[in-house]
């Protein structure tokens, strides 16, 4: 009987702090310290951070689209040229905006959209698409900073997508051509 007793009391004390958690926070709120996932919703990279690419005859054009509550570090840009015998030249990025960062210090960034640009440097005339490896780096205001990402896009000849399409008011790198 004594046995029975010791292992119903331990059961007792085992069983009763887990089922108040069941009860006082519902199972998937994410505010609950006692959620049994400690991982929040985020979105994956791809999806935070979406990417289109351009080119004219003289520069190559990308537009990073970032997610409502995401942002992109202005100093993890970076862009290289897939295509055999073609390089791209100094990236020009806007300004963003200044940010204090609670790890990196004061840093600039991006919410929304941004534009860089890049100058085609080849011997030859360049004509069709060409294959980039984009690098950026972003987080999310809700902490989580994802590692450098890097994506291999194509850049068609033509006009930017309408998302992208500039007025000389939204001019950021002072471009006579109305783009970074």
């Amino acid at each position: 009987m004594k046995q029975v007793f010791a292992f119903l009391t331990v059961a007792l004390f085992i069983v009763t702090p887990v089922a108040a958690r069941e009860v006082i926070f519902e199972v998937g709120d994410k505010s609950s310290p006692f959620n049994r996932s400690p991982q929040r919703d985020f979105l994956p990279a791809k999806e935070a951070f979406r990417t289109t690419a351009w080119r004219d005859d003289d520069r190559v054009y990308i537009g990073f689209t970032a997610a409502e509550n995401y942002y992109l570090h202005r100093h993890q840009f970076a862009i290289e040229s897939l295509s055999q015998d073609i390089n791209f030249g100094e990236l020009a990025l806007p300004p963003g905006e200044p940010m204090s960062h609670a790890s990196l210090g004061n840093i600039n960034v991006f919410y929304d959209q941004v534009l860089v640009s890049a100058p085609i440097e080849a011997s030859d005339t360049v004509t069709g698409p060409l294959a980039i490896m984009v690098t950026f780096q972003g987080c999310s205001d809700q902490g989580l900073c994802y590692p450098p990402e890097q994506v291999e896009i194509v850049s068609p000849y033509g006009s930017p997508p309408a998302a992208f399409t500039i007025s000389p008011s939204r001019d950021t790198a002072g471009s006579s051509k109305g783009a970074p």
